[in-house]
């Protein structure tokens, strides 16, 4: 399988998140990935809201995409729409590695632009 530009981007994204908590980067740096992750999860939210509705109700897959919907939205409202300036390195790095966490699950839908 050949990598493609965006999943070189994402998997970038990815691990940006994922040591944000071990290297503690700058509150700019953060709050890029912070808002490069949001726009990438509300992406790819929308098809894995439509995979759920798609699914049989009550079935295995209804329940593993209800499982990311639900952890998503609920990341979503724990974050908030832009970061913290005022929060402390480690906050702001587990906030954003919880994010990281969402969007590696929202991974396996496509965008928009990668048609559903």
């Amino acid at each position: 399988m050949t990598l493609t530009a965006d999943q070189s981007a994402l998997d970038g994204l990815l691990e940006a998140a994922f040591s944000a908590c071990g290297t503690l980067p700058p509150p700019a740096e953060t709050a890029e990935v912070h808002r490069r992750l949001l726009a990438e999860i509300r992406l790819r939210l929308p098809s894995a809201e439509r995979a759920m509705a798609r699914a049989p109700v009550r079935s295995r897959a209804w329940y593993a995409h209800l499982r990311v919907v639900d952890a998503t939205r609920d990341a979503l409202l724990m974050v908030g729409e832009e970061p913290d300036p005022c929060e402390t390195p480690l906050g702001a790095g587990l906030r954003v590695a919880e994010l990281g966490r969402r969007l590696r699950e929202l991974a396996v839908y496509p965008t928009q632009s990668e048609g559903s």
